[in-house]
């Protein structure tokens, strides 16, 4: 299991949110991109997101974005290739976050995150 992540993100990473990734770069043309999924919406869906764009949101906290500042695949080679990789954030009705990198060669790896 990876650790790495928040435990209150680890409730909302399904294959769902690979399979939405994996669409998700392909119509951007993209590898660096954001999922997020924000609960502060009526209807709470999955959306994606490039990263450069919230890295440089001022309505995110700066601690985020400066998480968000580089791709997954510069600060975590080994979460393998980089359409296998994304950055997760989940954003909770109360304001608070989570967010994290993610790879499916994990969710393949055991089915464990």
């Amino acid at each position: 299991m990876n650790t790495d992540l928040p435990p209150r993100l680890l409730e909302f990473v399904d294959e769902r949110v690979f399979n939405f990734a994996q669409g998700a770069q392909r119509h951007f043309g993209s590898n660096d991109l954001v999922v997020l999924l924000d609960f502060r919406e009526e209807v709470p869906g999955l959306e994606a997101l490039p990263r450069q764009r919230l890295a440089e949101a001022d309505e995110l906290p700066l601690d985020l974005r400066l998480k968000l500042a580089k791709p997954v695949t510069d600060l975590k080679p080994e979460l393998g290739a980089p359409d296998q990789s994304f950055w997760y954030l989940v954003i909770f009705e109360d304001e608070d976050f989570a967010c994290g990198e993610i790879s499916s060669a994990l969710l393949a790896g055991g089915g464990a995150i």
